[in-house]
């Protein structure tokens, strides 16, 4: 009995030795599920830094009661109207005029011309230059030093003023910028001949108060486009628009 004993403790002995293997380490498997990581917060993109913006240019206006007088820089002094006769606004058309006329109507010719005379079918003389004078409608109807400008007078502000076709306040118009930095802008009116209104919107015409020395029944006007400005004459009887200058 005592040697059944002994060899069964014998056996149980060695069955545990084969079992366990020297330097195995049996780790227990981890049931849990393992958290998700959480998804790594995407990078904001760089936000782009911020053109700076350009300061409003002052308006040449100090305020809305026009008309007022710009100073452009220009060598002659010549100060231009901010607006053109009968205008509220720069951007306004204003009054179409006959040249020595002082009151707008309904048709331009040379039968309503008031400086026309049928019976010898020739022009009144009104002299070299209505600048200044009753047959001035920048004068008569602003006073003061207002008059309408010379033809030397528009040949400087084309000559000496740097301009550009735009659109301001939703009009189109010709922007002439002074030496100083100073600018005006002229819309383009167009001009009236018999009842109608042409060339609106794409052409401006202003007169001068100086007689053309090509033909008496003609006077000098500014006159721009979208791609130039100049002077040159027209009949005196066709309604254009006036910008008054002032010294």
């Amino acid at each position: 009995m005592k040697r059944f004993i002994l060899f069964f403790l014998l056996v149980a002995l060695t069955s545990t030795t084969v079992s366990a293997q020297p330097g195995v380490i049996r780790r227990r498997q981890n049931t849990t599920t393992p958290t998700k990581p959480n998804n790594p917060t995407k990078p904001t993109k760089p936000t782009k830094p911020t053109k700076p913006t350009t300061p409003a240019r002052t308006s040449n206006c100090p305020d809305g009661n026009h008309p007022h007088l710009i100073d452009l820089g220009l060598p002659s002094g010549t100060k231009w109207a901010c607006c053109n006769v009968d205008a509220k606004n720069p951007e306004d058309y204003g009054g179409y005029y006959a040249w020595g006329e002082t009151t707008t109507k309904s048709e331009y010719n040379w039968k309503t011309y008031k400086h026309y005379d049928s019976s010898s079918k020739k022009n009144q003389s009104l002299g070299s230059s209505i600048c200044g004078t009753q047959y001035d409608v920048a004068h008569v109807k602003w006073g003061g030093s207002w008059q309408m400008p010379t033809k030397e007078q528009i040949i400087e502000l084309k000559d000496k003023c740097k301009h550009v076709w735009t659109t301001q306040n939703g009009v189109k118009g010709r922007k002439f910028t002074g030496p100083n930095g100073r600018s005006i802008f002229l819309p383009a009116a167009g001009y009236r001949w018999d009842t109608d209104f042409s060339n609106v919107g794409s052409d401006g015409y202003c007169w001068s108060g100086t007689q053309s020395t090509e033909s008496e029944s003609s006077a000098y006007n500014l006159y721009f486009i979208s791609d130039d400005a100049g002077w040159t004459y027209y009949s005196r009887d066709y309604g254009r628009s006036v910008r008054p200058v002032a010294r």
